[in-house]
Order: structure tokens, then C-alpha cells, then sequence
């Protein structure tokens, strides 16, 4: 009798140990997926900030090199505010660029890191510190190309399956006049068939 309570009792508390370890690693499994989602959806935020306000910064500057170039803006904006306005995107994106470095994956951050060395460079076009249209054109390719190699960096780190974001085939090729050299040849009318 004692051993069929002895066996009774051991089986009780043999199951009560498996289902302990059984709930235990389920909660602890369900911890660390919502400690990962809540950390890629803050590193989502501040990947596309970063991009968003860099982004800025880079149409920005291509509107001033244009007002220095002799072109009225659209808007109507002057140096002088275009110059302050580039100084207030700067200050957002260092705030926004200590985020990426704080959450982001380190490859991330060296293309980051690359992002904003272009970025400054544009700074210098639009504040009149660098000119020449060759240069200009140059800085702006190597401006896009890395802002696509950022997206695809944090795509992976986020997990995003096919991260890798394709190159345009008219990338390395483009320009406003060629592009519109493309424009018209496309639009005129084709021969008859």
C-alpha cells in the first residue's frame, strides 16, 4: 500500500513538474516574441524617421542649390529660410540618427554612418560652400544609392524576406536631360504597322 501511494504520489508530482515546465517556457516564449515585436516595431519607427527627415534634408538642398543657381523656388522660399529650415531638419536628424544608433543592426548603422557624411555634403552644395553641376549630379546618385542600401540594411534587420530593394535600371544612366530625351522619343508616334 505504501508504494502504490508512494507511486501515486510521485506521478502526481512528476506531472505537476512537466506542466510547470510546460507553462513556463510557453509564457517565457511568449515574452520574448512580444520583447521582439515591440523592439522591430521601435526600430521600424526609427528607421523611417531617419530616412524621412534625411530625405528632407536632401530635397531641401537640391531646392537651394537651385535658388543659388539663379532659379526662383516655387514656393517662393528664400536663402535665408531655406538656410534656417536646413538647419532645423539637421538638428531633427541627429535626434533621429541617435535612435538608428541606439536600436539598429550594425550594418545599418555603417551605411548610416555613410548617409550622413553625403548628407553633410549636400549641406556644403546648398549653403554655396561646394559647386560645379558634375559634382552636384555625382553627390545626389551617391545620395540615392544610399539611401536604397539603408532601406534594404533595416529591411533585414526587421526581417523583411526578399530586403534586398532591386537598382532602377535607369540609376547609373539617368539624368533630367536624358530623361527627357527618353520622354520625347517615346512620345512621338510610333510609325504605322
Amino acid at each position: 500500500m505504501l508504494s502504490q501511494m508512494l507511486g501515486t504520489l510521485s506521478g502526481v508530482v512528476i506531472g505537476g513538474a512537466i506542466a510547470f515546465l510546460a507553462s513556463y517556457v510557453n509564457e517565457k516564449s511568449k515574452w520574448g516574441r512580444s520583447q521582439a515585436t515591440r523592439w522591430d516595431e521601435r526600430r521600424l519607427q526609427a528607421y523611417s524617421d531617419f530616412l524621412i527627415v534625411t530625405r528632407g534634408m536632401h530635397s531641401l538642398a537640391a531646392r537651394l542649390v537651385r535658388i543659388r543657381a539663379g532659379d526662383s523656388d516655387p514656393h517662393g522660399m528664400s536663402l535665408q529660410d531655406g538656410a534656417a529650415e536646413l538647419g532645423e531638419l539637421e538638428r531633427e536628424r541627429i535626434q533621429r540618427w541617435q535612435e538608428v544608433q541606439l536600436l539598429g543592426s550594425p550594418n545599418a548603422v555603417a551605411i548610416g554612418d555613410e548617409l550622413n557624411r553625403c548628407t553633410w555634403t549636400l549641406e556644403y552644395f546648398a549653403y554655396g560652400e561646394l559647386t560645379g553641376d558634375a559634382d552636384w549630379l555625382l553627390i545626389n546618385r551617391e545620395a540615392y544609392r544610399l539611401r536604397r542600401e539603408f532601406s534594404t540594411a533595416a529591411r533585414d534587420d526587421l526581417g523583411v524576406t526578399n530586403a534586398e530593394i532591386a537598382v532602377p535600371e535607369w540609376q547609373d544612366a539617368w539624368t533630367p536631360r536624358d530623361h527627357m530625351i527618353e520622354v520625347r522619343r517615346r512620345a512621338q508616334p510610333l510609325p504605322p504597322s
